[in-house]
């Protein structure tokens, strides 16, 4: 069976950041989970031949935070840094539009 990777965000992404003072890879009070991706990853993690990646720019540290923080550990099959180049993602799901990090890249509308 062939495993489709799929790659999450976290800043702006599975969370919403409302704080234009924050530091990057920094947890604030402000950053807010933004449920409707929250709960695609959980759907996308029921298939048998995906795996979730929850990832981010911040660092895999700052990913497996917010991960845990949002109770992701039971559908996440890996936390990394975006700048993991052993990770490979099929689908990458980001809100930067300027982003190739899948071979699909779907960005979301968080702002």
């Amino acid at each position: 069976m062939i495993k489709t990777i799929i790659a999450f965000d976290v800043d702006g992404t599975l969370i919403t950041n409302n704080d234009p003072d924050r530091v990057h890879g920094v947890a604030s009070k402000d950053e807010v989970p933004h449920v409707p991706i929250i709960n695609m990853l959980m759907v996308l993690s029921r298939f048998k031949n995906v795996r979730i990646v929850v990832w981010s720019g911040g660092g895999k540290d700052y990913a497996e935070v917010w991960g845990r923080r949002l109770g992701l550990d039971p559908y996440v099959w890996k936390y990394a840094t975006k700048l993991d180049t052993t990770i490979k993602p099929d689908i990458a799901i980001d809100d930067i539009q300027d982003c190739e990090l899948g071979a699909i890249n779907l960005i979301v509308r968080n702002k």
